[in-house]
């Protein structure tokens, strides 16, 4: 594990350290268990954010336990899309463009109601961006 470059951006990294893991026989057999994996630091997650007493302020420190959940829930995604054969970084980049597309083709459909983006409440937000997402973005 030691050869894998620490320098790496964190998605690359782990998905090294995972192929090294494989390598030496410490793996999930199948998808299905990488799956369930994920469901429990998932649920373990839940119950850190929960037992620090939900959402932080914004700008605070978080929680050091939700910051160790949250890092094995990463963790377990990223081995996912390995057993996928799914490149993580490129996924989350490919993602977060569909998203701002999805968010700036929302903002064209409410501006051409005459209504401002900033103005609306999230819901209505939300069912502009889930009229541009069936639009094809």
């Amino acid at each position: 594990f030691h050869d894998v470059p620490e320098t790496l951006p964190s998605l690359l990294y782990a998905r090294k350290v995972q192929r090294r893991a494989r390598a030496v026989g410490f793996e999930y057999p199948d998808v299905d268990a990488a799956l369930a994996d994920l469901d429990d630091e998932l649920r373990e997650l839940k119950e850190a954010i929960d037992e620090a007493g939900g959402e932080p302020a914004p700008e605070t420190e978080p929680d050091p336990h939700v910051f160790e959940e949250l890092g094995d829930v990463l963790f377990s995604a990223v081995n996912v899309a390995r057993r996928l054969n799914v490149d993580p970084e490129l996924a989350l980049r490919a993602m977060s463009e569909r998203f701002v597309a999805r968010v700036e083709r929302a903002e064209r459909l409410a501006a051409g109601e005459g209504k401002r983006w900033t103005e609306l409440g999230l819901e209505e937000q939300d069912r502009y961006f889930d009229l541009a997402k069936e639009r094809g973005l």
